[in-house]
């Protein structure tokens, strides 16, 4: 049963704002698809207002733009409108549409449709579900609300993921998220499709697009596992050896990036090319060169770093090797590596360490050797290695030093600093 009343309050007075204009404009407004199916299944505090009308979308937006004092975006070629205002959900407004695939892999024909059509040219059954905002009433002509109470994935009909080869990456995620599992004849052509290449018809670009909204889930490390077992990598990576070791990296990146702001894309990617990298694999997906740097470094040269770090017998030693990393690698060592984890932790916190003294009270000209002579000396009073009160002397030496060094070849090490 659907209880609109029981949604958080924002979604709530959005909808009932909608319906207010809708009473107004004698028009009839459906809340469509995914939100239908998250209404149904209980999870009020995940809805998204996503509505479709046979007629009259663009009124309904400009109306509910006016009366909330928003911001109108329309999309003509593809009959919708996005409303948005402080305080307020986004809302997506769509003229119900029908849609004609030219070739496997293309982008569609938008056309306008029934309810009817649109509902079934969608991709599976649960998300092929309509309420009437206006009566409460269920549209379901494919049977979204049997397949819900069976916990099943069904795609509408037997080329779907052949039109639209990233429904092959919308329904094994979908199936993580819910809990559900693909039913047989669209396990078989998932399959299918997989094997015959339907995913080489679109750009790679949007198949990377469609692997990050996995590493997004909420259980990324199941969904990415999913996605790998099933062979829809290979469009990217190409065929690789089974990976026995991929289940556990997935789980100790996810694991990494908990409470963390770090880059998530980087990180889940390293773990899927774990060994075996190279800046080839990356096509396609936007990364930056600084970006694609670390996904390699993290993927193939974890097992060499934290060996250089067993070997290690002080922080300055330490610390010299995690600044040659990014913070994806410092994490990952921390997830991979439990007696570094303290180590990290202490790194992480002399980043943020200050040493109250500057350049002008060194004495000596100024230069690039100042800079330097100041965070050598603030890693030497934060490891112990000098005393607070001898940090303005031991700066000044190590400033002079490098001002001496007539070439790169001659400049004194810090090794040779500290004997």
């Amino acid at each position: 049963m659907i209880r609109l009343e029981d949604l958080p309050n924002p979604q709530k007075r959005a909808l009932d704002l909608v319906k207010e204009v809708a009473t107004e404009k004698s028009l009839r407004p459906f809340l469509v698809g995914g939100p239908v199916r998250d209404l149904m299944l209980g999870r009020y505090d995940v809805i998204d207002i996503d509505l479709t009308l046979e007629d009259g979308g663009s009124t309904l937006a400009r109306a509910l733009a006016k009366l909330v004092g928003g911001r109108l975006r329309s999309f003509p070629q593809f009959l919708t409108y996005k409303v948005t205002a402080d305080g307020q959900p986004e809302i997506d407004i769509v003229t119900a549409r029908k849609e004609r695939y030219r070739s496997p892999g293309a982008l569609p024909t938008v056309t306008a449709g029934r309810l009817k059509d649109d509902l079934l040219r969608r991709d599976f059954s649960i998300n092929a579900m309509a309420v009437d905002l206006m009566t409460g009433e269920l549209h379901d002509p494919a049977g979204g609300a049997r397949d819900l109470a069976a916990m099943s994935i069904r795609v509408l009909h037997d080329q779907s993921f052949l039109d639209d080869p990233t429904r092959i990456f919308r329904a094994v995620r979908l199936a993580t998220r819910l809990g559900f599992s693909l039913e047989a004849d669209t396990a078989r052509l998932l399959e299918n499709a997989v094997a015959s290449g339907a995913l080489g018809t679109i750009a790679r670009e949007r198949v990377w697009r469609e692997l990050f909204l996995a590493f997004d889930e909420d259980n990324a490390p199941h969904a990415v596992a999913a996605l790998s077992a099933a062979g829809v990598l290979e469009v990217l990576f190409g065929r690789r050896p089974p990976d026995p070791g991929l289940g556990a990296r997935l789980d100790r990146t996810a694991a990494a990036l908990a409470g963390t702001e770090l880059d998530r894309q980087v990180m889940y990617t390293a773990a899927l090319l774990h060994g075996d990298a190279s800046p080839v694999d990356l096509e396609g997906s936007g990364f930056s060169q600084k970006r694609a740097r670390n996904v390699v470094q993290l993927a193939n040269e974890l097992p060499r770093y934290t060996d250089a770090l067993s070997e290690t017998s002080s922080d300055h030693e330490r610390f010299q090797l995690f600044e040659r990393v990014s913070p994806e690698m410092l994490s990952i060592v921390a997830a991979t590596v439990p007696d570094e984890r303290p180590n990290v932790v202490r790194f992480l916190e002399f980043q943020s360490f200050k040493l109250p003294l500057r350049g002008n009270d060194l004495e000596v000209p100024p230069g690039p050797h100042v800079a330097k002579a100041l965070e050598r000396t603030r890693k030497a009073v934060f490891t112990g290695e000098i005393q607070p009160d001898e940090a303005r002397t031991f700066a000044r030496e190590i400033a002079i030093k490098y001002l001496d060094s007539s070439s790169p070849s001659s400049e004194v090490s810090e090794t040779d600093e500290t004997e």
